[in-house]
């Protein structure tokens, strides 16, 4: 009996102690349950905790960056203003530009035909000196509108339709600048350029010659001598100045070189040379600077190639060889009594020649049919030689080209500026006695001065007039004179 007792008790204790077991594991796993729970609530509160500091910092950070953007914006918005005004700026002042060069022109040209027929009617010597100043100070009032016109974009009317040698383009260049006389010349009479070239390297060339004379001492020459070489043809000017700087050097190249425009070139902009590298690029010759110079100045070499070569015409050969008419005209002391102030010896050169009417006398083409030309027949005394204006077509004659620019002063037509062309020949003139010796060589003047622009002027101005009457019909609405009083194409 006890015995089963005892074994119930013992049985009843072992499931107790069980039981007891099983509470404390689960009391364990619940405790350490509710730990990682614990631990896992505060690990997802920190989650969030931190993801809403994330959140706030993405919110200013968006709210920083929403306001540098709209100020970028901003910024944007007023740089796209001001480039718009900077361009309506420039446009208006590029404007302004043109319209004053276009008047500037057009006054020019008025002011050149004006005086073109005042020199018809004076004859007073003094007078007559001072006419000539003011149509050389009108062409280079010219040139400068024309300068001006190309830095604008336009491109002044083409006034020739034929070759012309370029000898004459350069002689024409000269005539357009202020110290015309120092230039000295070799070269090019065979070398013809053509017709739509001609304005384009005339202008250039003015322009670098004006740079040479003007930077240079007033007692030196400037040499121009025009080569024909294996690709076309060359301009070299040497100047006798003090050369340029390399760092001077390089920004006239980059003048050349680069298409400058009008707000690019300084608070004092110095047109010359951005001129001639718009009319390098538009008609395709080269220009280079150099310190080269035998001469110790500057050297510019204007290189021409051989598209914008041409041989010589029939009409403009014809034209350089028809004899010339010429008659005495007395020159020397001229009573001041009688009419104006004395043009004294103007026949004297300083290198020791005649002037014929301001024009040396080694630079005056021989001439088939007049034997020495520069001794042609004078009137007794003190006499030089004119060339008689005759319009005497021979019979069955075609009319003859003129050969030269109508800008060149009087070397290649005659003495006194107007053209071959308008000449008779000399068996239609009459007689004259022989010539009668020169006088020694005078001194140069300030009277021998004026009568050398007063030939130099003059002669172009009543050659380009004759030339115009003979090539351009009276209908012709395309006009030379038209299209410059136009502004230019």
């Amino acid at each position: 009996m006890l015995s089963g007792t005892g074994a119930v008790v013992l049985a009843a204790s072992a499931v107790l102690v069980l039981v007891l077991s099983l509470c404390l594991t689960w009391v364990v796993r619940l405790r350490r349950a509710l730990a990682d729970a614990r631990r896992a609530t505060e690990r997802e509160r920190a989650v969030s905790e931190r993801e809403r500091a994330n959140a706030a910092e993405a919110r200013a950070l968006a709210a920083e960056r929403g306001e540098e953007v709209a100020r970028l914006a901003a910024v944007q918005t007023d740089l796209d203003e001001a480039a718009r005004r900077e361009r309506i700026l420039r446009d208006s002042v590029q404007a302004s530009f043109e319209s004053v060069a276009r008047n500037m022109h057009a006054m020019s040209m008025v002011q050149q035909q004006v005086l073109d027929g005042l020199e018809q009617y004076v004859e007073d010597a003094a007078l007559m000196g001072e006419v000539m100043k003011a149509d050389h100070a009108a062409a280079q009032m010219t040139r400068k509108a024309q300068t001006l016109l190309v830095m604008c974009g336009i491109w002044p009317a083409r006034r020739e339709t034929r070759p012309v040698s370029l000898f004459d383009c350069v002689r024409g260049a000269q005539s357009r600048i202020v110290e015309f006389g120092r230039v000295d010349v070799h070269g090019g009479q065979t070398l013809y350029a053509v017709a739509p070239a001609v304005e384009g390297l005339m202008h250039a060339v003015a322009e670098l010659l004006e740079n040479a004379t003007v930077f240079s001492p007033s007692r030196t020459q400037v040499a121009v001598a025009i080569r024909e070489v294996a690709a076309g043809a060359v301009i070299e000017i040497d100047d006798a100045g003090l050369g340029m700087p390399p760092d001077v050097l390089e920004k006239a190249v980059g003048q050349l070189r680069d298409g400058l425009d009008l707000a690019q070139l300084g608070a004092v902009p110095r047109l010359g040379l951005a001129c001639v590298g718009r009319w390098s690029r538009e008609l395709g010759f080269g220009v280079e600077l150099s310190t080269a110079s035998a001469y110790g100045g500057t050297r510019v070499v204007v290189f021409v190639p051989h598209r914008l070569l041409t041989e010589q015409t029939s009409a403009v050969r014809a034209a350089d060889h028809r004899p010339v008419v010429v008659e005495p005209v007395v020159v020397g002391k001229v009573n001041q009594d009688a009419g104006g102030a004395g043009l004294g010896p103007a026949a004297a050169d300083p290198a020791g020649g005649r002037l014929l009417n301001g024009v040396s006398g080694d630079d005056v083409p021989d001439i088939p049919g007049v034997p020495g030309a520069p001794d042609a027949p004078a009137s007794p005394g003190t006499g030089l030689p004119r060339r008689r204006n005759r319009r005497r077509p021979a019979s069955g004659a075609a009319p003859a080209a003129r050969g030269a620019s109508t800008d060149v002063a009087d070397v290649a037509g005659g003495t006194d500026g107007t053209d071959g062309a308008d000449a008779a020949d000399l068996t239609t003139a009459p007689a004259r006695a022989a010539p009668t010796p020169p006088a020694a060589a005078a001194p140069w003047t300030p009277e021998a001065a004026r009568a050398s622009i007063t030939s130099v002027v003059s002669g172009t101005r009543r050659g380009r007039a004759e030339a115009e009457a003979e090539a351009v019909p009276p209908d012709d609405e395309s006009s030379p004179d038209r299209e410059d009083r136009e502004g230019g194409r």
